[in-house]
Parts: structure tokens; C-alpha cells; sequence
């Protein structure tokens, strides 16, 4: 179960919906994304907008790996030249900062490595 922020939600949401329209194919967005398209379309849909609130919603692993690796690579979509990241349209077009996005997809292996059994409990 993961607490997102209607901002975080949104995000993770843009990402999905950007890496899923790309036309390079089902075999690209595999290799991207570690899921298939129906697995993503399903996580567009529930990361949808619930009305403004933050709201728990209740992720798999495999779904979290897959929200993470949109996360992360998201921005290789924002290349000047191929070789220059580009600030702004990441801005424009995800609603948040790297740095925000990056922090996002940090808290998620953290949130991962905090709720794993510990040895000896």
C-alpha cells in the first residue's frame, strides 16, 4: 500500500501515460517499464485523479518495480541533442522537478526495503 500525494500521483501517472504512447512498440515498453501494456493502462487508471486528496492505493511489487522504472526513465524522453537533459519540458510535461521525480522514485525502494521482513523477526 502506498500514501500518494495527488501531486505524486500525477506524476507517476504523466510518466506511465508518456512511456505508453511512445510508438516504439511493446517490446520497447517491456524493456522500459518491465510490464506490459495492460499492466500499465491498469496503473493509469488507478493513479487517476480521486478528487484532490492524497489516498492510499494498494501496489504489488512487480507494480512498484514498474512505477519506479517510469520514474527513472521518463527523463531519458527529455534528451536535447540526444545527450542534454531538458528541465523545462520535464516540468511541463510530468508536473513536478527530476529532482522530485528522482526523490519519488528513492522513496519507493525505500518504502520497499522498510516494509521487507527483517532477519530474526
Amino acid at each position: 500500500m502506498a500514501r500518494l500525494a495527488p501531486s505524486q500521483a500525477a506524476a507517476l501517472r504523466e510518466a506511465l501515460v508518456m512511456l505508453r504512447s511512445r510508438e516504439s512498440g511493446d517490446a520497447v515498453l517491456a524493456l522500459r517499464l518491465g510490464a506490459d501494456r495492460a499492466t500499465v493502462d491498469d496503473l493509469v487508471d488507478r493513479l487517476a485523479n480521486d478528487g484532490g486528496r492524497s489516498r492510499d492505493i494498494p501496489f504489488s511489487a512487480s507494480e512498484l518495480h514498474t512505477l519506479h522504472c517510469a520514474l527513472t526513465t521518463v527523463a531519458t524522453m527529455f534528451l536535447a541533442h540526444g545527450r542534454y537533459f531538458s528541465e523545462e519540458p520535464f516540468h511541463e510535461r510530468i508536473g513536478c522537478y527530476r529532482e522530485d521525480a528522482d526523490a519519488l522514485a528513492l522513496g519507493i525502494a525505500d518504502a520497499l526495503i522498510e516494509a521487507r521482513p527483517q532477519p530474526g523477526s
